[in-house]
């Protein structure tokens, strides 16, 4: 390794200066990692969408496989980051002469297997890519490198795990906050849960956690790698062998003076000397000891106590345990331990999310009763005060549904909901909320039934409202003696 032409400056630095260095890393090559990460990534991403809309599968089955091969395209991240760590660019026809290497790499196939959920992966991965250690060597090199970096490594697998789902969340909640005002949604969260989304939502859904995770993951293999240099550079002393080299390199010249002086001066004295017979017997080893601990400078003297742990005595029988099925045993141990530890995480990161999304959707209702807002008086246009409604809604419905007036009579069945579902249910909407906000907020607090009841006559308000397409009478009928038995009880409650 040419150390000379690296394109860092190795100081000694902790390992969480050594995880920021991998953001500085990604701004200064983000150029050749992010071309390969778009032509793998997202190249394999539509592939794999199109052939689950090809076979009627769910997007999330595609979604699935991408992220189970995370993996893989860190390899090619890690390919950029290592040729631009010694100043050499990285073009497409460099990583296509070098995909098939990157392919046939060790670690490839455990690391999509059973180590796939390590959760030092990016840190452990230049072991086998860039050193090429294998099997009982890569164990125990990684066992090296982890004595002082492995929990810094785990930190930065679960803060990036959890932000990919954060920046998920913002890219849809901030293109639904630029929809215009009354507009439709794009994303309904009752239908992703439910899995009766519409493939073009969840097309798009999908789309976006691809976004989520092509801002996250360079930045994931980028800090790992970092932090596998760093521990190196502690390990193997890289500071300081650079600073001899720029320190011989800066007195090479004047050294090759100098020692070309020395010989002449050595020659010179050699000549002028007496004979080796003639010269004093030099003092014996222990006097010239003695003599030079007598100098000032190594005469001094001093105790030091510390605490150090010392290593058990191997036990007579470690050869006989090692010939034995004892040490497989461990490694199986081990391997129940790590994999156990990894789906802990995984479970924790997937309980975090829950607990997101929980108070997203729920926080209103926790909210004690002083605190919730005073109910609007009107939503996007319709008058929801009580006062404002007759004291039979269906039968005014009726009424206008009789006339021909289909908008004032599901106004009537919609706004009779709507304050019902205010008064009695203590749902809290606010003056801003469109069709789908009150679709969502009255998700929690209605039955099965009710629900698809309030959903059918939302769809129906806004074919009326804003299509202009008159329902069918059994719809109509439907929807009253529907108002009848889902809202009438709970404004009589």
């Amino acid at each position: 390794m040419q150390l000379e032409h690296i394109a860092l400056h190795l100081r000694r630095r902790n390992a969480w200066e050594a995880l920021d260095l991998g953001h500085a890393m990604l701004r200064a090559w983000a150029g050749p990692a992010y071309r390969l990460w778009l032509l793998t990534f997202w190249s394999l991403g539509f592939f794999l969408l199109g052939l689950c809309w090809l076979l009627e599968w769910p997007g999330a089955v595609a979604m699935f496989i991408l992220w189970w091969l995370k993996p893989l395209f860190d390899r090619f991240l890690l390919f950029a980051f290592s040729r631009s760590l010694f100043g050499t660019p990285t073009s497409l026809g460099d990583f296509r002469h070098a995909l098939p290497s990157l392919l046939k790499a060790p670690g490839i196939v455990a690391g999509l297997l059973w180590r796939r959920l390590s959760l030092a992966r990016s840190f452990l991965l230049p072991v086998w890519q860039l050193e090429d250690q294998r099997d009982a060597a890569a164990r125990a090199r990684m066992k090296v490198l982890s004595r002082r970096s492995r929990g810094n490594a785990v930190w930065l697998t679960f803060v990036c795990a959890n932000l990919v789902g954060i920046v998920w969340f913002g890219l849809v909640f901030a293109l639904e906050a630029l929809l215009p005002v009354g507009s439709e949604s794009v994303f309904d969260w009752d239908a992703r849960m439910g899995g009766t989304l519409s493939p073009v939502k969840e097309l798009l859904a999908n789309l976006l956690w691809m976004l989520a995770e092509s801002l996250i993951e360079p930045f994931y293999v980028a800090s790992g790698f970092s932090l596998y240099l760093n521990r190196r550079s502690e390990l193997e002393g890289w500071d300081i062998e650079l600073a001899f080299r720029r320190m011989a390199a800066r007195h090479s010249a004047p050294a090759a003076n100098s020692l070309l002086l020395a010989v002449a001066l050595a020659f010179g004295l050699t000549l002028a000397s007496p004979s080796p017979l003639a010269a004093a017997e030099p003092p014996p080893p222990k006097q010239a000891v003695q003599e030079v601990l007598a100098d000032p400078v190594f005469g001094k003297q001093y105790e030091s106590k510390e605490w150090r742990l010392r290593p058990d005595p191997a036990p007579e029988s470690d050869s006989k345990k090692e010939g034995s099925g004892f040490s497989s045993l461990l490694k199986l141990f081990e391997f129940f331990a790590e994999s156990m530890r990894a789906l802990a995480w995984v479970i924790a990161g997937l309980v975090a999310l829950l607990l997101i999304y929980l108070v997203l959707r729920y926080h209103e209702r926790w909210l004690p009763e002083r605190s919730r807002r005073p109910p609007p008086d009107f939503l996007f246009g319709l008058d929801v005060r009580p006062d404002s409604l007759p004291g039979d809604i269906p039968a005014a419905a009726r009424a206008a549904f009789a006339a021909g007036n289909f908008e004032a009579g599901l106004s009537l069945l919609y706004r009779g909901a709507l304050v019902a579902l205010i008064h009695q249910r203590q749902i809290e909407f606010r003056a801003g909320d469109t069709e789908e906000d009150c679709l969502r907020r009255a998700a929690g607090h209605l039955g099965g039934e009710a629900q698809r009841h309030f959903r059918l006559l939302l769809e129906t308000w806004r074919s009326v409202a804003y299509a202009r397409q008159p329902p069918a009478s059994s719809t109509l009928d439907s929807l009253c003696s529907g108002w009848q038995q889902h809202f009438a009880a709970v404004e009589d409650a």
